[in-house]
């Protein structure tokens, strides 16, 4: 953990705490200036040997590969091929769910037994971050993270990175959760979006549109849905699935996927 009062978004230290989670001896924190909400003291994790990380992805393969078909999908309403770079990608759902497709796919991943499994699917996957990958700049069409972005210590230098290696007319697709849902509201401390520790960052469309507009991109569609929720014998679990459900229907999922483009000068 590191104790900071400053907002790596914005630089303010002008912060209200918005939600106290006692049991993890953190606080949920909204910056006044950015708006945009931050675990404190800053969490830092290391995912290069974290074997729960990679297990998930393989215990609830399924649900994994139909969100990343859902991803591909909602590229392929703005572009059908070119060079496509999967920020944090995982075992490589989403790099097959791209291939199948046509477009030229390739990822970076951290996490040394994903790494393996990707590249034993023979997949284009390096065991790097986007920092010490070497990309000149303007070299991709496509560039998703999923689910990365609220992990990031530095989130505006991670999106400066992205953009410098985004080609003119090039795509950024970002998924994270959405505190500013009818679950998260309803259920508060409980939801798993905040995932205390590893979250660090905690986004709803206004600051998400904050941090890419702060950096020369605009948004082109937004998508906000609820993440999977399975059903239980366990009675509480079900009534959180079905307010997730209702989220969903009506607008306030807790996920947002999100697909901007840079801004033209």
């Amino acid at each position: 953990m590191t104790i900071d009062k400053r907002c790596n978004i914005c630089n303010s230290d002008d912060f209200r705490i918005y939600l106290r989670i006692k049991d993890k001896s953190v606080d949920i924190v909204k910056c006044k200036t950015c708006n945009t909400f931050r675990t404190m003291p800053y969490p830092k994790i290391d995912y290069t040997d974290k074997e729960m990380y990679c297990e998930h992805y393989l215990k609830n393969e399924s649900v994994f590969r139909m969100f990343a078909d859902g991803v591909i999908n909602i590229i392929a309403r703005h572009k059908k091929q070119g060079r496509l770079l999967d920020i944090g990608c995982s075992v490589g759902f989403m790099l097959e769910a791209a291939s199948k497709l046509g477009f030229d796919a390739e990822g970076l991943e951290l996490n040394k037994k994903a790494v393996d499994i990707a590249l034993s699917k023979k997949l284009n996957v390096r065991m790097c971050g986007i920092e010490e990958a070497g990309y000149i700049e303007k070299s991709f069409d496509i560039i998703i993270s999923n689910h990365i972005l609220e992990h990031i210590f530095n989130p505006v230098e991670f999106i400066q990175r992205i953009a410098r290696i985004l080609k003119d007319d090039g795509l950024l697709i970002i998924g994270v959760p959405n505190h500013d849902s009818l679950i998260a509201h309803v259920i508060k401390s409980r939801w798993y979006g905040w995932c205390i520790p590893e979250h660090v960052w905690h986004f709803d469309r206004i600051s998400l549109e904050y941090l890419l507009s702060k950096n020369g991109l605009r948004i082109k569609e937004l998508v906000q849905n609820s993440q999977h929720y399975t059903s239980s014998k366990s009675f509480r679990k079900n009534l959180i699935k079905s307010i997730a459900w209702l989220g969903n229907k009506t607008g306030e999922g807790d996920q947002l996927i999100l697909v901007s483009e840079k801004r033209s000068l």
